[in-house]
């Protein structure tokens, strides 16, 4: 009943608060994205449609507020890639197959386009940005926290799944978050900070690897692997990540460590799980060589499935050959574009060197190149191109790009400048001026 009541007053005073300031509605409406209290508080009550309030607030006060600020600076080529990519799925939509589903999937897709489009004209002040990483942060830092209290009780309600999602995209959303709370851990500067986020990862870590997802664990270790190229080199940032890999061994265990290893299997020694994602893989390539500019439409793999010999409403399990495969590869190019230049424009800022004016900065850049590695890498092994997280983070990597502006280092002139003297002239002497001054007529 607390978290009933509290929800609904987090919901009424943002809907409020949103009118005359939507970046308070949007930091609510991400939160409850990743947080998704209708599967944590559901037996409290019903919470459908709870975010849609919210979400409307937020709309109204953006229109009131003039749309925010449209100049995007250097993050403007991720927002144009990001809306090209949604116009071309609304018109591979229109070609779809079973048009009723295609369209089905538009409510899905507004869901993270427009709080994206929001954000990277909202989110100019630093301390917003900051606030936002952290509301993505805690919010799935207490989703863990819900898990392990469950699994502690006896049941792992995260080896079946959360949220709608099954084990699989669960593992997915975690690993998207993994990356900017040890970021958040590593960059605050204040010790109950650096303690919440190593809280949060330590529950997001565990959390991960109850799912019993492999695609996760792949995942999940190339961030790993990205942090330890990113972070600084120096005792505090290596503890902290061998404190963290050490933590991931030591809750693996050896039922874990048994199906984890089966995701490198030769062909012989997969099981079935693993052999048949292949086998989706190779399909999703035939029906891309089939209809390769759209598509069979958004939505529409599950339709096809039965004519492959699957299931019907079989899903691919694979973000980036499922999205070829139902909006064509000019829509998958996208989507994945999108992504890779967000993470090669921001990454300078994740390797500048730290100062105290910056430390939030890179960190907060070291944590949006983990995220979007942590899903591309794992998104090949599940379909979930619709996962509000990456898009999220992303969101804050434009706007920290809108005023990072890159410095260009001035023309060196072919002759060298005069060299001027520090000199003075000996008393009773003058000497010739070192600059000519133009005389004033």
């Amino acid at each position: 009943m607390k978290g009933l009541i509290l929800i609904y007053l987090i919901t009424f005073f943002g809907s409020i608060a949103a009118l005359r300031k939507p970046v308070i509605g949007l930091l609510i409406y991400v939160g409850f994205a990743v947080l998704r209290p209708q599967f944590i508080f559901g037996f409290a009550g019903d919470f459908s449609g709870i975010s849609l309030y919210v979400g409307v607030a937020t709309l109204i006060g953006w229109a009131f507020n003039g749309f925010g600020s449209a100049k995007l600076g250097r993050g403007k080529s991720i927002v144009v890639t990001m809306i090209l990519y949604a116009v071309w799925f609304l018109i591979s939509a229109t070609q779809a197959i079973d048009t009723e589903i295609a369209y089905a999937e538009i409510e899905p897709l507004a869901k993270y386009v427009m709080p994206f489009l929001i954000g990277v004209t909202l989110l100019d002040d630093e301390r917003w940005q900051r606030a936002m990483m952290w509301v993505i942060v805690l919010a799935q830092g207490y989703v863990g926290f819900e898990m392990n209290l469950v699994y502690l009780n006896g049941y792992n309600v995260a080896g079946e799944g959360f949220g709608g999602m099954d084990n699989n995209c669960f593992g997915v959303a975690l690993v998207s978050t993994i990356g900017p709370t040890v970021a958040l851990m590593l960059g605050a500067k204040k010790m109950w900070e650096r303690g919440l986020a190593a809280l949060a990862a330590a529950l997001i870590l565990h959390t991960t690897l109850l799912t019993f997802s492999r695609g996760a664990m792949v995942g999940l270790l190339c961030v790993g692997f990205m942090a330890f190229v990113i972070m600084p080199k120096n005792p505090k940032h290596i503890g902290a990540l061998v404190m963290c890999g050490l933590m991931a061994v030591y809750f693996t265990g050896p039922q874990l460590a048994a199906r984890y290893a089966s995701t490198l299997a030769e062909e012989n020694k997969r099981d079935a799980s693993a052999e048949s994602r292949l086998d989706l893989w190779k399909d999703c390539l035939k029906v891309v060589a089939d209809r390769p500019i759209f598509g069979v439409g958004p939505g529409n793999f599950r339709v096809v499935a039965a004519s492959l010999g699957w299931p019907p409403g079989k899903q691919a399990h694979t973000t980036w050959l499922q999205t070829a495969a139902e909006n064509g590869i000019p829509g998958a190019t996208l989507l994945l574009l999108m992504f890779g230049i967000a993470a090669y424009k921001i990454w300078p800022m994740a390797r500048a060197r730290i100062t105290g004016e910056n430390r939030y900065e890179v960190a907060m850049a070291s944590g949006i190149i983990m995220c979007i590695v942590g899903f591309v890498v794992a998104g090949q092994f599940v379909s979930l191109g619709g996962l509000e997280i990456p898009y999220y983070v992303t969101m804050i990597g434009v706007v920290l790009l809108k005023k990072n502006k890159k410095v260009a280092l001035a023309p060196v002139s072919a002759t060298p400048p005069p060299r001027l003297s520090t000199a003075f002239p000996a008393p009773g002497r003058l000497g010739p001026p070192a600059i000519a001054v133009p005389r004033r007529y």
